[in-house]
């Protein structure tokens, strides 16, 4: 039987790259904590027609598809409104989280996180 844990370690050792998580620590205030944490990722960016329907309309509003999906390990509780800072080959980027979504196994234990994240915009990042 496979192990879902051991294989998205397996995964993100031999795929996975590095980002850093600053967690939302205020909703209402937009508070961040100053600090950082690393963790090793896989992000998986949907094909070009995801782009072009970034933002669709339905038939209660509109709704936005997150730009790119990151997978996380169990125990890295990503939670939405944290921001993801990546290096890109065009420089770094700053993503917040859309949404988080644990992904349980056997016995409702989590075994990977998988979250949706869109590009922030109109702030810069040292």
């Amino acid at each position: 039987m496979i192990n879902p844990k051991e294989a998205v370690r397996h995964m993100l050792k031999n795929w996975g790259h590095n980002i850093l998580l600053q967690r939302l620590v205020d909703e209402k205030s937009m508070a961040y904590s100053s600090r950082l944490q690393r963790y090793t990722v896989r992000g998986f960016w949907p094909g070009s027609v995801a782009f072009t329907n970034a933002m669709r309309e339905v038939p209660q509003g509109l709704a936005v598809s997150s730009e790119v999906v990151y997978y996380f390990e169990y125990d890295a509780n990503p939670k939405s409104g944290d921001r993801i800072y990546e290096d890109l080959p065009n420089g770094e980027e700053v993503f917040l989280i859309d949404f988080a979504a644990p992904a349980r196994g056997r016995g409702g234990k989590i075994d990977f996180w998988t979250a949706g994240a869109t590009r922030e915009t109109n702030t810069r990042h040292a």
